[in-house]
């Protein structure tokens, strides 16, 4: 059996290099990433590399990269973009949303005959998109600052709300299911976690932050960031409300006392961000990504192929659908909103991570979960190769 260190080599180093490969041909590194997660979750491979031991070690570095995921989507969090927005994008959204998530939960519940925890879990699993994977392709292409570029950002900004709140919601759902709660007692829970953020927000932050601060260094900026992440989700998790919640409110936490109340210079460009996002995005999340991939169960991708391939459908025709509906009642042209629906419809983030806490929390079978994986890797795949040739087929066309 191998050493812990090795373990972790062995997973960042199949990590990247798959990502590497695949990224040359067009396809998003979290592909790269799941697929050398299946590739080692291969019995005699998993059996070498993996004791218990290693699995817990990789399983905590996963969550931790989830919780700072979350943190640096709050950090990034603008709630002054969203409100600039929100006539132009809030119809695109509400309907690439709700369409799939409506459709999905409804195929489950009333025609699969699945509970209605497990219909919602698979519902919101088909409706977020993964706004990371849209951004690194329209920067491929060079289309950040085109017209369909902002479009997709703008909407892409009101998506991430949209599914943050379902997202809130979910994880909610899922600790009153787990610890069996009344909802009178949650509610309490909640009101009680709100004082003390209102509390946190008013005296506590503006202190910290300024403590945090005296040294002017990058290192104590970070380390001072991090305690307050990990004392704000520790208190949502005491309370009840979850750790990624917690983690999420930290993060916009910080952005709002330090734009309004504690001047750090060239905030939108600032170190805690910066440092946040390479240490997620370069070390936990891609090995959050081999973690899934290691819990993906790969004689089910076979017997459950119909119900993939089902999963896909509904996602797709919810997303793309959902955004030409949204686009010709926004008197925009049919092209245009095929356009922008492909250019929103990956999946892979956010529906990963609910999913994941669904499966640990017996929520979930592996199939259901095997399934959701695969949803997202095909989406991966798919949207990238169809919405290139819908843009040079858009340029054509517009001149």
């Amino acid at each position: 059996m191998v050493q812990p260190l090795v373990m972790v080599l062995v997973s960042l180093l199949g990590a990247y290099f798959f990502s590497y490969i695949l990224k040359r041909i067009g396809i998003p590194s979290a592909v790269g990433q799941i697929g050398i997660g299946i590739l080692l979750s291969i019995p005699l491979i998993k059996s070498t590399i993996f004791s218990q031991a290693n699995l817990d070690l990789l399983s905590f570095l996963a969550h931790l990269g989830v919780i700072l995921l979350f943190y640096y989507v709050g950090l990034e969090t603008n709630l002054n973009l969203f409100a600039k927005h929100l006539k132009k994008s809030v119809l695109i959204s509400a309907f690439n949303t709700l369409l799939p998530l409506l459709l999905g939960f409804a195929v489950m519940r009333f025609i699969l005959g699945y509970s209605t925890v497990v219909s919602l879990v698979i519902g919101v699993g088909l409706s977020v998109s993964a706004q990371s994977i849209s951004l690194s392709l329209l920067n491929e292409l060079n289309l950040i600052k085109s017209k369909i570029g902002g479009m997709i950002i703008t909407a892409g900004a009101v998506d991430d709300l949209i599914e943050l709140f379902l997202a809130t919601a979910l994880l909610s759902l899922f600790h009153v299911t787990i610890t069996q709660l009344t909802f009178s007692s949650f509610l309490v829970d909640i009101v009680l976690f709100l004082i003390a953020i209102i509390i946190a927000r008013i005296w506590v932050l503006p202190f910290a932050l300024r403590f945090f601060d005296r040294e002017k260094s990058s290192t104590a900026r970070f380390m001072g960031s991090l305690i307050i992440l990990l004392l704000i989700a520790s208190l949502s998790e005491f309370f009840g409300v979850g750790v990624l919640i917690g983690a999420m409110i930290a993060g916009m936490l910080i952005r709002q006392t330090i734009i309004k109340d504690v001047v750090i210079p060239n905030w939108e460009e600032h170190d805690i961000a910066r440092s946040i996002h390479i240490i997620a995005f370069g070390f936990l999340i891609p090995l959050f990504f081999v973690w899934v991939g290691l819990n993906t169960n790969i004689a089910s991708i076979v017997t459950n192929l119909w119900f993939i391939i089902l999963l896909v459908v509904i996602a797709t025709v919810g997303t793309v659908g959902g955004t030409i509906i949204a686009t010709l009642l926004d008197k925009g042209s049919f092209s245009e909103g095929m356009l922008l629906g492909w250019g929103l419809n990956p999946k892979g983030d956010i529906e990963l991570i609910l999913a994941t806490l669904a499966l640990q929390a017996g929520i979930i079978t592996t199939g259901i979960f095997t399934a959701l994986v695969m949803m997202s890797l095909l989406t991966m795949l798919i949207s990238p190769i169809i919405f290139r040739r819908l843009v040079y087929a858009y340029h054509k066309v517009t001149g």
